[in-house]
């Protein structure tokens, strides 16, 4: 036993003796508990104290599917819900072979038709199975017919209490030749519903035959399906029918309706098996589907599906009719049909799927599952499912679907018989309790399939499908809403931010919200065909604003240092353009020499993600540069020459002068005289859109003075040198301001009789006569003087 999702091992155990089982069918009856049916051929199977029969009949040894060395006997069992427990167990039958389809009998067609029987429970607990036996000498009691009727094997139907202590009573049902009860109801009043195959020409108590162009007033012909009511008590075969051809025809599946209809689902190697107008059908097929009334005795419809190659293409495994009129059937297809000489060699290729099918192609070794709508009027669903390399099949019994249309079904999957290559292709579903077939051959695969033919279902997901579940976006971005039902004609969709979409169609699509917020997405699904009619469903999706942005670009001077700022998250990614630069603060200081793009993703504490960036501009710089010149100092005026040599210099630039005394000058070359002495800060300052940079110089503009006389023949001290004052200050010489004097001394013809380039204020050094002598005078920064002094000795 799994849980709901295959997920998780509830429990597992074995039952059986030392030699040969094989289980047929099980059910749960009201309290849970699990009733098992099967066929033994072991001494020492385990039976409960109280047990109807505790002691093995033996039969002929026999290898159906698998081997029985001693024969067969049928077992039932019953365990507690949580399979902890054998509550009850028994063995029952005959001398002969029982619960088994004997070999070669005209009954076997498909691999696994050995091992097929029913067993079912009542409200009070009570037990029910339907099988077959060629024991002469089974223990049958208190019914209708308790003579063997011959031929190969006898249908069986009992009836036993919950403890499998007290056989309540038992029948046979069959006539001369082989027959078999494969399937087993309950209607409303307790009465029993079986069915089966049959090669009796005298079947007992058929009381109705349908004749038309296809039906004979008798038997039939080869095999003939037989539908037969019971009375509860088991005394009284209530009203009997064939139904069939001349061929090959047999039922192995039973249902009623809440109306206490009759429907039965078999196989045809006829052509000509009869379909009623108005009903789905593939004509040549070699599935079929009959409706009967309660008492057997009008056939509502009849049908066949499947790929239109005569012969069956699906061995019948699960069937149900719901209290809707939906029909669902289930089979498996492949080479394994061929049971024996007259069975079938065909696949599961060219059967009808839908376009909403789980699996589209076959192998032709598939499981298939079809889905019929209004009591067969219509083709509803149907898929595939399989491996795409590895054989998949049954080797007999019964599975189940629920009223909901939910088949249960244990199948041999993974089967490479003979290669010893195990496969694992069969679709197991993510997380299951075991993906891997751990046999050199065939492993058990057990499923659940839900094949309800109206369920809404929403799956939302990014406009990428790459985030399947996604419920929660940042605006703007977009969802993907896929529409994941089943079944329906017309959806719809129901937005929450007041959209409506009315769709005949199951496609995708993508809506965004303007808005943040949370909101209820419906799904309504309108099928009038099924029996809910509507089915609806919904989600929450929850809608985030971003926050998280970043300062915008700017333009920035050249060498200037930025603060960068992002705001709104709780934490944040800087990298720069050329990856130089990376950094998680909000607000990281940056330099770039040239333009530059910054990117930032913030992560806020919804979980949105913003992505933003910041271009930097940096204007390129202007490095300005002047030479300046104290110009006619010797003339006692304070003029300043001044030239730039700044290039690269663009039409909007702005370039001027500061001369310090508040005038300016946008000549790149200029004079500028002073009105009064002093130490002035000579600026030539630049303007690139925002840009201001300057250079500076402190220029002291003074007036250089020389005297024209001097007086060294004077013995006085005074004036005995010529010396330059610097500014009005006696006493004061460029010196004192640090800076050099160049000095030359001429006579009248022109010699140089005095030269030094740091003077020292030391001229004459030697005896001259007086007279006038001529010099060329330089103040390091200041323009030349040149001029006369009157020497008096």
């Amino acid at each position: 036993k799994y849980d709901s999702l295959g997920k998780k091992l509830l429990y597992a155990t074995h039952i059986g003796g030392e030699s040969a089982e094989s289980p047929h069918s099980l059910v749960m009856n009201n309290d849970e508990e699990l009733i098992v049916l099967g066929t033994t051929s072991s001494d020492d199977f385990p039976t409960s104290v109280d047990a109807f029969s505790k002691e093995f009949q033996e039969g002929q040894a026999i290898n159906h599917v698998i081997g029985y060395p001693f024969g067969s006997d049928i077992f039932i069992s019953r365990f507690n819900r949580d399979g902890t427990k054998l509550l009850a167990s028994t063995y029952i039958g005959g001398s002969g072979n029982d619960g088994l389809n004997v070999d070669f009998s005209p009954l076997i067609k498909n691999y696994g038709d050995h091992l097929r029987g029913d067993v079912i429970s009542d409200e009070e607990g009570n037990i029910y199975i339907s099988s077959v036996t060629a024991s002469s000498d089974f223990p049958v009691q208190n019914g209708f017919s308790t003579a063997y009727n011959g031929g190969l094997t006898d249908a069986l139907v009992l009836k036993m209490d919950k403890n499998l202590s007290e056989l309540k009573w038992a029948n046979y049902l069959g006539g001369a030749g082989s027959d078999a009860s494969y399937s087993i109801k309950l209607d409303k009043d307790n009465n029993l519903f079986v069915a089966g195959g049959t090669d009796s020409e005298s079947f007992p108590h058929v009381n109705f035959i349908f004749p038309d162009n296809t039906f004979d007033t008798s038997f039939n012909g080869e095999v003939d399906g037989w539908i037969a009511k019971l009375k509860s008590d088991g005394t009284e075969i209530l009203n009997c029918t064939y139904t069939g051809t001349s061929l090959f025809d047999q039922i192995y599946f039973l249902d009623i309706n809440q109306n206490e209809e009759v429907y039965v689902y078999g196989q045809t190697a006829s052509s000509s098996f009869p379909i009623t107008p108005g009903i789905y059908n593939k004509p040549n097929s070699g599935q079929f589907l009959q409706k009967f009334s309660n008492d057997l005795s009008t056939r509502e419809f009849s049908t066949v599906f499947g790929s239109g190659r005569v012969i069956p293409d699906i061995s019948p495994t699960a069937f149900l009719v719901n209290d809707c009129g939906i029909i669902y059937m289930s089979g498996w297809a492949g080479t394994q049909l061929n049971a024996q000489v007259g069975g079938w060699n065909t696949n599961s290729l060219g059967l009808q799927v839908s376009a909403d099918a789980i699996q589209t192609t076959t192998s032709g070794k598939d499981f298939y599952f079809i889905v019929l709508y209004d009591d067969a009027k219509g083709f509803l669903y149907g898929t595939f499912l399989g491996g795409n390399q590895s054989f998949t099949h049954v080797d007999g019994g019964t599975s189940r679907f629920d009223k909901k249309g939910t088949v249960y079904h244990a199948v041999c999957a993974g089967c490479q018989a003979g290669t010893g290559f195990p496969k694992s292709d069969f679709p197991a579903t993510p997380g299951a309790w075991s993906v891997k077939n751990a046999s050199p051959n065939c492993n058990n695969a057990a499923f659940k399939f839900d094949l309800s033919s109206l369920r809404a279902i929403i799956r939302t997901n990014s406009p990428k499908r790459n985030s399947p579940g996604l419920v929660r976006v940042c605006m703007p971005d977009k969802l993907m809403f896929e529409n994941k039902s089943i079944g329906g004609q017309i959806h719809e969709w129901t937005m929450g931010d007041g959209s409506f979409y009315s769709r005949n169609d199951t496609l995708p699509f993508i809506h965004e919200y303007k808005n943040e917020g949370t909101y209820l997405v419906k799904l309504k699904i309108i099928d009038e065909r099924t029996c809910k009619g509507v089915d609806s469903t919904s989600t929450y999706v929850r809608v985030d604003k971003r926050i998280g942005e970043a300062s915008p670009g700017t333009d920035i001077c050249f060498g200037e240092r930025y603060q960068l700022n992002a705001t709104g998250g709780v934490s944040y990614a800087w990298t720069s353009e050329d990856s130089q630069f990376t950094s998680t603060e909000a607000k990281p200081f940056v330099s770039p020499k040239d333009t530059l793009e910054y990117f930032v993703e913030i992560t806020e504490a919804t979980g949105c993600v913003t992505q933003d960036s910041v271009t930097l501009n940096v204007i390129p710089g202007i490095n300005p540069t002047f030479q300046f010149n104290r110009a006619s100092s010797c003339t006692g005026k304070l003029v300043l020459e001044v030239s730039s040599s700044t290039d690269s210099l663009n039409a909007d630039d702005v370039v001027f002068f500061d001369f310090g005394d508040g005038t300016t000058s946008d000549q790149m070359k200029t004079v500028h005289e002073y009105e009064k002495e002093g130490t002035y800060q000579v600026r030539l300052v630049t303007n690139r859109v925002h840009c201001v940079v300057e250079q500076s110089e402190v220029i002291g503009m003074y007036k250089v003075i020389v005297p024209n006389v001097i007086t060294p023949g004077i013995n006085d001290d005074i004036n005995d040198f010529l010396t330059v004052q610097y500014g009005d200050n006696p006493g004061i010489t460029p010196s004192d301001h640090g800076l050099k004097v160049s000095f030359v001394a001429y006579n009248r013809w022109g010699r140089v009789l005095f030269q030094d380039e740091d003077y020292q204020y030391n001229w004459p050094n030697e005896q001259l006569s007086s007279g006038v002598y001529y010099y060329d005078l330089k103040v390091e920064g200041h323009s030349e003087c040149k001029s006369w002094v009157h020497v008096i000795e």
